[in-house]
């Protein structure tokens, strides 16, 4: 039987999970674009970058478990990431962030990057915005880290800067991954190109569309996205 490295397997899973969430958007930016109501998007993106993170974590954990499943320490970790889950399943957001805090900070390579999503998914829930940006942040600096989950915690505080913070601080954090034949440059582009029709530029917005259609190494169904992006702001 052909096993797949792990690393093939994550970015498969992350990758996964990341173009559910970006799906969704699109087709509410379609709607909103079409009836000329865009801002209103912008106030509903907090509740979206805490269910992609959910999303995240809920399909990546299984596997890192199952990866680690073999050594005590790893099911011991698994046994706190879940009680830690719980605790932001029963809403209590602030005792879930110190639960995963914790994790993120003691656990394997495995968990510590998911226990830090989470906590800052956690954070923005309990209405600490400014503190989970620090967390991705840190995980974005963190060498240590696969490169799909340090590119990833950058993906995500762009996300939530484009609902809280200036489309400005959103391109700043973003500018490493918009790079072509990076990890996330598609989805990278994509939110670089939402923040430009938040600021009213359908122009510069058309041009960063125009240049992940003609990546050859786009793939398929955010192409499919860009074109119905592109159709909108032309009925605008």
């Amino acid at each position: 039987m052909l096993k797949l490295p792990r690393r093939f397997i994550l970015h498969r899973i992350l990758t996964a999970e990341l173009e559910f969430f970006v799906a969704d958007i699109f087709n509410e930016v379609d709607e909103d674009v079409r009836k000329e109501k865009s801002l209103a998007l912008w106030k509903s993106y907090g509740k979206y970058v805490i269910a992609l993170a959910v999303l995240i974590v809920a399909g990546t954990a299984g596997y890192v478990g199952w990866q680690n499943y073999t050594v005590s320490q790893s099911r011991s970790q698994g046994a706190e990431f879940e009680a830690a889950a719980a605790l932001a399943t029963d809403e209590k957001h602030g005792e879930a962030a110190a639960a995963f805090a914790g994790l993120a900070e003691s656990g394997n390579s495995g968990y510590r990057p998911l226990a830090a999503l989470r906590e800052a998914e956690a954070m923005i829930a309990a209405g600490e915005g400014e503190k989970a940006l620090l967390v991705y942040e840190r995980l974005a600096a963190d060498g240590s880290v696969d490169t799909e989950f340090s590119s990833l915690a950058s993906l995500l505080a762009g996300y939530y800067l484009l609902d809280t913070g200036t489309t400005d601080q959103l391109r700043e954090r973003i500018a490493p991954l918009t790079e072509p034949g990076g990890l996330w440059s598609a989805s990278a582009n994509e939110l670089l190109a939402l923040s430009y029709i938040k600021d009213g530029d359908s122009a510069k917005a058309k041009e960063v569309l125009a240049l992940i259609q003609n990546d050859a190494a786009t793939p398929e169904d955010i192409k499919a996205r860009v074109s119905q992006l592109l159709a909108a702001i032309e009925d605008k």
